[in-house]
């Protein structure tokens, strides 16, 4: 167990932490699109390098399949669906929803060889996702539950294109002393930079916990539900359980009476688009007035805010990583980055286990 941010002081980033270099982890569910996003329309997505092409059947169940028919490689995204079926725009060629190809116009035939490959999906509340490491390894058991996504609860969700690579967001989401300076008032004081953090494993999962003392809360409707306090007592908790999420809550608590209180479910689930770009879907998922919709409204705007902040300095990193070329250059590691560097050892290991073929299940 790692008991409270440590000192790494300005120990540089080691070789058995995740990097640029690192193989993207297949073996894995992703969020690949909002449910909305995906109609009878095709769509296309490319995700940890794969493109992809995304439309719903007859009966409205998603459907993903390779975007490149394996005539001449035209994007079956620009094609159209036909019952549950889906057309090259090229040549006309016919494909079913399982990748098989199901009649070729010009031979009158359907040759086993022209097959694309599928992709298992699962459709949970706003956000599908897509199992990327092969429908013969389907592993169901890496899905990670969300029963709050159900009747009772009420959810505000978002998706950002991000041009920096997946693990730099993974880093910032563990690292919350940059609160203050990179999103100011609205989510910290000045002096919550230097809150420890607590960092331990649990299982096979890295957790993070924080509290902030006397954070603004932003609406006056949910001061209500802690007497009417203007300041709460933030708890912060986050799991990071491999490479597709950071999983956490948050509880608000009344400075004066701890009885008075509410918590918020926080899902950041990040995909790797490619080395260098990330899609990051966000929600946030409450069961406390579910029926107000200023709360939904101003919830949405203050989230949206926040992660597009972190996006912003993310490709930040990501510009001057490409113009300024300096070999010698090393990155340091202070005590605040614990939680993110026991990520990257974290997503290390699980890459390394699954080119080796020894990744065992997670808990």
């Amino acid at each position: 167990m790692i008991e409270e941010q440590g000192e790494i002081a300005t120990a540089s980033k080691s070789s058995e932490l995740a990097d640029r270099s690192t193989p993207f982890i297949r073996k894995e569910w992703y969020v690949a699109a909002m449910g909305g996003e995906v109609s009878r329309k095709p769509i296309s997505r490319t995700i940890l390098g794969e493109d992809i092409v995304f439309y719903r059947k007859q009966d409205g169940t998603a459907v993903a399949l390779q975007n490149r028919c394996p005539h001449r490689s035209f994007p079956l995204s620009l094609g159209q669906v036909d019952g549950d079926k889906i057309v090259c725009g090229y040549h006309g060629i016919q494909f079913h929803s399982d990748g098989k190809c199901a009649f070729v116009p010009s031979t009158g035939t359907a040759p086993g060889a022209l097959r694309i490959e599928s992709y298992p999906l699962k459709e949970v509340g706003p956000f599908i996702w897509i199992w990327m490491g092969g429908s013969e390894c389907l592993d169901e058991s890496l899905f990670v539950d969300q029963p709050y996504f159900s009747e009772g609860w009420r959810w505000v969700h978002g998706y950002l294109h991000m041009k920096a690579n997946y693990l730099g967001l993974h880093e910032n989401l563990m690292d919350t002393s940059h609160f203050p300076f990179v999103h100011g008032a609205a989510l910290a004081q000045p002096e919550h930079a230097e809150v420890k953090q607590k960092i331990y494993i649990d299982g096979d999962a890295v957790v993070l916990e924080i509290l902030h003392k006397r954070t603004p809360i932003f609406s006056q409707k949910l001061q209500r539900i802690v007497g009417g306090s203007s300041e709460v007592d933030r708890l912060g908790y986050a799991k990071v359980r491999g490479p597709a999420g950071n999983f956490g809550h948050l509880k608000f608590t009344n400075p004066g009476n701890e009885n008075e209180f509410y918590t918020d479910y926080l899902l950041h689930l990040i995909t790797p688009e490619s080395v260098h770009s990330t899609h990051y879907f966000w929600a946030l998922v409450r069961n406390v007035l579910t029926d107000d919709e200023d709360i939904q409204k101003d919830i949405y705007q203050l989230a949206k805010t926040a992660f597009m902040q972190d996006v912003v300095a993310l490709e930040e990193v990501e510009n001057l990583l490409a113009r300024d070329h300096r070999p010698s250059f090393r990155e340091k590691l202070i005590a605040s980055d614990v939680g993110g560097v026991q990520v990257l050892r974290l997503l290390a290991r699980l890459a390394s286990e699954e080119r080796t073929g020894s990744r065992a299940l997670r808990s």
